[in-house]
């Protein structure tokens, strides 16, 4: 027989010039991450420029890419089931004051949780640019905390209008004769949320215990000059979660209390008693004094007063919606600084629930598989402590990687692919 007969020419995987969805759907994300790693910096000179709606552009490509996916999109019944809720809640806010600048404001903020959420699984095709588009990002944090520490940036302070109400970017403030940092970022929470998601994700795919210590402790600095103690205490929780990460009751035991303690610090504040000075007593621990004082109980007094506690306020009706555009007697549902307590008032016993659901994507990220599990485990468990006392779902960075994390765990495993299937690393080791 002919050999020739037996060799078949090699064809293309795919034509040069066609739609390459998973590469471009990670240059979407990595327009999101620079635009927030730099967003301080963007804000002021675009505004100087006069170009400022440049800044949400990349919002505008994520909203793009889900509702082009959504059309093609098998869903599990319950992801229809929260959006048919969201849509019901919108409703309930309009009913309550808002209006649909709060609903659209919302739906912007939650833009990057569903494009993770949505389009998670194609990211994971191109892992290796994602992973340098992070790395990239983490080293101009470190550089952007450097320029803040060691000179005076232009746009440390710098406001601007959102809607009806001004804001600013980071303005210099001292605490024990320390400077709020904020780097490249407009607020200096954001900067220390990135800096811990960053690191977290990017240490996983370190082979080098001593660079993934070194790197560790580099994010620890950073997250400690940020001034942000909620954020600072969470990582250093985090990582003492990944020194018994290889042992699952124990594991399962931290996830378990991470999640409940965020749902009950509100409730203990209801029956603590407190000395009132101690929220203005320039301590360590004087904003949280002062969550459980007057935040936390405000917040609870104006749900219960208004008889919201099993339906909650609506979407669009909590958080910085009602900031942007305010609504009248709701001004003490602008800040919860407790995610629970944010998604209690938002949607009610729905929203506990949804709360709640934390803990099994958790559990179903700590079994050992890829690589990527490795990352957003300890991203996931982190975000969870900074939840404790921050609406951490308003930070963009933390509701993508938060929507990522969902859709790896519900997405089905594939088969190896020629071509597409990501190298295997070598497990996540902890730290001993």
């Amino acid at each position: 027989m002919n050999q020739s007969l037996l060799i078949t020419p090699r064809q293309r995987d795919s034509n040069p010039l066609a739609f390459d969805k998973p590469t471009l759907l990670t240059l979407v994300v990595a327009s999101l991450l620079l635009t927030e790693t730099f967003s301080g910096a963007l804000r002021y000179y675009f505004d100087m420029a006069g170009i400022s709606w440049l800044l949400y552009l990349p919002k505008v490509a994520c909203l793009a890419a889900l509702s082009l996916e959504l059309l093609s999109y098998r869903g599990w019944p319950l992801f229809w089931l929260v959006l048919l809720g969201l849509v019901t809640s919108s409703q309930l806010a309009l009913m309550h004051g808002a209006e649909l600048h709060n609903i659209g404001f919302s739906l912007f903020i939650y833009i990057p949780l569903l494009f993770g959420l949505i389009c998670g699984r194609h990211l994971e095709l191109r892992l290796g640019l994602l992973r340098r588009v992070i790395g990239f990002c983490l080293i101009a944090s470190f550089v952007g905390i450097a320029l803040d520490l060691l000179t005076s940036v232009p746009w440390k302070g710098y406001s601007y209008m959102v809607g009806e109400v001004e804001l600013s970017a980071n303005r210099s403030w001292a605490f024990d004769d320390i400077d709020r940092i904020g780097g490249f970022a407009r607020m200096s929470t954001a900067l220390s949320v990135m800096i811990a998601v960053y690191s977290l994700f990017i240490a996983a795919f370190i082979r080098s215990r001593l660079l993934r210590l070194l790197l560790y402790i580099a994010a620890v600095i950073g997250i400690v000059l940020t001034t942000n103690k909620s954020t600072a205490a969470a990582y250093v929780l985090t990582l003492l979660m990944l020194i018994f990460t290889a042992y699952r009751f124990a594991s399962a035991a931290a996830f378990l209390i991470a999640v409940l303690v965020g749902l009950l610090l509100p409730a203990i504040s209801l029956v603590l008693s407190l000395d009132p000075n101690a929220a203005n007593n320039g301590t360590l621990l004087a904003s949280f004094a002062d969550r459980l004082i007057n935040s936390w109980p405000n917040f609870i007094g104006v749900m219960l007063r208004e008889g919201w506690g099993w339906w909650g306020a609506g979407f669009g009706a909590v958080g910085s919606a009602g900031h942007a555009y305010p609504v009248p007697g709701l001004e003490l549902l602008v800040i919860a600084d407790n995610t629970a307590l944010y998604l209690w008032g938002m949607l009610g016993v729905f929203g506990v629930l949804l709360y709640l659901l934390c803990f099994p994507l958790m559990l179903r990220l700590h079994e050992r598989g890829a690589r990527l599990r490795d990352a957003l485990l300890p991203i996931v468990f982190c975000l969870c402590l900074v939840a404790w006392a921050t609406d951490v779902l308003e930070v963009t960075t933390a509701t993508l990687f938060l929507g990522l994390a969902i859709s790896h765990v519900l997405t089905p495993a594939r088969a190896p692919t020629r071509g597409l299937a990501p190298q295997r690393l070598p497990e996540l080791r902890h730290l001993t």
